[in-house]
């Protein structure tokens, strides 16, 4: 009888949810920080797929009860479209979101994950 190995290798977004479900930081850029670091160098993950990996798994673990969402069927690469609680549509162009972030980092509520490379951005409230 043949028997084949298990295959225990997870996706980056998977191993990226580990990381993030099993640990707690004070920040949002903390917890990306870390969890980029640790894929990238314990697991040989490349930086760019690490990143969208994190920022994925972290969206998913904070939105978990939230009703609102972002509709990515209506979603194109120049609106973002976001469902309020009442399943209202929101429209959020590139320039729009450009402007808040801008607004952000103005306030200082705009943080860099990743010093040396200036990457990802995320918003701290």
């Amino acid at each position: 009888m043949n028997v084949l190995p298990i295959n225990s290798a997870k996706s980056p977004f998977d191993l990226a949810t580990e990381i993030l479900w099993r640990h707690r930081w004070r920040s949002r850029a903390e917890a990306l920080r870390n969890t980029i670091g640790w894929m990238v160098s314990d697991y040989g993950i490349s930086e760019a797929t690490a990143e969208v990996a994190a920022i994925q798994a972290y969206a998913d673990l904070d939105s978990t009860n939230e009703s609102a969402r972002i509709d990515v069927d209506a979603t194109t690469s120049h609106v973002v479209i976001f469902r309020d609680d009442s399943g209202r549509p929101v429209m959020l162009t590139a320039r729009d979101l450009s402007r808040m972030i801008q607004q952000a980092r103005d306030a200082g509520l705009a943080r860099v994950v990743d010093a040396d490379t200036r990457r990802p951005i995320v918003l701290e409230h």
